[in-house]
């Protein structure tokens, strides 16, 4: 910006502005292609596993857009009984695709954990004074 405001080199701050911008749209196209993938590949695991029934392939299609869930909130999200929700939430824990975050007995949450780990891939702040 210095150059802009001292020799008007508008072209050079134009260049640097839209190489950023591409960059970010790269990044983001492979992000969502990753996201694509991953729910795909969990998709086959949840059709394929023992024990599999419609409702856990159904709140895996919903994870996407909640991806932190608690029994309850599946039992309203799918409009089913509690018992069939927490069978759907345990099969997919047993899959690895959802991990219980609170550690209590009761009132338990759950997250999909690559799913949220890959959209936070890249924002991770770092403290000044610590290494990259």
């Amino acid at each position: 910006m210095n150059d802009v405001r001292r020799l008007g080199d508008w072209e050079g701050w134009t260049s640097f502005f839209l190489e950023g911008v591409a960059e970010i749209a790269e990044e983001s196209a492979a992000a969502a292609r990753d996201l694509y993938r991953l729910v795909a590949r969990d998709r086959e695991r949840v059709l394929t596993a023992k024990g599999s029934s419609l409702t856990a392939v159904r709140l895996l299609e919903i994870l996407p857009r909640r991806p932190i869930v608690t029994i309850p909130g599946v039992v309203q999200i799918l409009a089913t009984t509690k018992p069939t929700a927490a069978k759907s939430v345990a099969l997919l824990e047993s899959l690895g695709i959802l991990h219980e975050t609170t550690g209590r007995k009761r009132d338990r949450a759950y997250r999909y954990a690559a799913y949220l780990d890959r959209l936070r891939a890249g924002t991770e702040l770092v403290a000044p004074g610590r290494p990259a």
